[in-house]
């Protein structure tokens, strides 16, 4: 473990460098900080920038120049944002409503791992050789990077590469901008997240495949505004704090696709992602008539559909996938041949939807139902 004094001493030199820091770039903050000191500190900080220090039971406000320990924990606020600086010329910028760990870190082996508790990330990772006055990298000194990112559910091996990070709940949706990223679940085997592609994984599970983010879609939208906000702190973060419902409704529009392709786990899992994403009214009951329609596309499923719609109707929301739900409800019941379940579901339509879109083939249900047997 590295050991940092919790008192760091500048001298007037560095202490005049320390002052500039707020009017230079962030690229210019990664060569001045490697000079300072031969671990990780805080570059720029905006807005409310918490610090709790390993063994510490309170945080404390932090800013630029603040040394970072193995075991300490970022917290930002609302409109909180700030970087962290790696003497090998790597950063990694946190934004809003995010908590961070440093688990570990080792600057001469340019090794690391870190955690992302919730919130959003961008790691730019040096590819390069780290700097040194002996050029010849030996066995205890490597060239390469090897940085690991965890979150509660997944894993993400960095060996050189530009990714962004989202985790909310147990949801995990990586951005490639530019290298390779090794995305596991727990314990999964990897997917590789390269330049203009995302990946996305919930509750440990087997990390979707790399998904291309084509120009002028949603995933390219929401990409684009994760980079905006990880390149400088914005005026504003209402419409970052759109980026998990943007996601979780691009999952919703591209379930179709993986179902109609017969890739059915597929679509299941990525509207787990959207479910475990946003916590939404209408982005959680369209998620649940997805997964219910595609559980009903396999007679044997039919049962798990069934608990899809009824945990939409046992829910408050009185949106419009409400009255699709009820009806499904009433379909599964009759497709498993549970009469009397059917008919209360199709009758419980009729007074809830008497002018419904289904009313029809409702009628024509009840009236096969209820028709004397020959």
């Amino acid at each position: 473990m590295i050991s940092v004094s919790p008192k760091p001493r500048f001298g007037a030199t560095t202490f005049g460098l320390l002052l500039a820091l707020g009017l230079m770039s962030p690229v210019a903050v990664v060569s001045v900080f490697a000079a300072v000191a031969d671990n990780l500190v805080l570059g720029i900080t905006r807005g409310d920038v918490q610090l709790l220090p390993a063994g510490r039971a309170q945080p404390v406000a932090a800013g630029k120049g603040q040394p970072l320990r193995n075991g300490d924990r970022i917290y930002t606020g609302k409109d909180g944002w700030t970087v962290l600086m790696i003497p090998d010329g790597s950063r990694i910028v946190l934004t809003a409503n995010s908590e961070f760990m440093v688990r570990s870190h080792d600057a001469k082996r340019r090794t690391g791992t870190f955690a992302l508790i919730t919130g959003m990330l961008r790691a730019i990772i040096n590819p390069g050789a780290r700097a040194s006055k002996d050029p010849k990298p030996t066995s205890q000194q490597p060239s390469k990077p090897h940085y690991r990112f965890n979150s509660l559910t997944a894993v993400a091996g960095v060996r050189g590469t530009d990714f962004s990070m989202l985790h909310r709940g147990q949801a995990n949706v990586f951005f490639g901008n530019s290298g390779m990223v090794e995305v596991q679940g727990l314990n999964t085997e990897a997917r590789p997240l390269t330049t203009a592609t995302v990946i996305q994984t919930t509750r440990g599970a087997l990390p979707t495949q790399p998904i291309a983010v084509e120009p002028n879609s949603p995933l390219a939208e929401a990409r684009a505004l994760l980079n905006s906000v990880t390149d400088e702190a914005p005026a504003t973060w209402v419409e970052a704090g759109k980026l998990p419902e943007i996601v979780a409704r691009w999952n919703i529009t591209y379930s179709r696709y993986l179902a109609d392709a017969g890739r059915h786990d597929e679509a299941l899992h990525v509207l787990q992602v959207a479910l475990d994403l946003s916590d939404a009214a209408d982005v959680q009951a369209d998620a649940r008539l997805e997964r219910g329609a595609v559980f009903s596309r396999d007679p044997a499923q039919a049962e798990a559909a069934l608990k899809e719609y009824a945990t939409l109707l046992d829910s408050a929301y009185r949106g419009p996938q409400r009255e699709t739900a009820l009806y499904m409800t009433g379909m599964a019941h009759f497709q498993l041949k549970q009469i009397t379940q059917a008919r209360a579901r199709l009758q419980q339509y009729l007074r809830d939807y008497p002018d419904g879109r289904y009313r029809t083939r409702v009628d024509t249900l009840l009236g096969g139902l209820d028709a004397p047997a020959q």
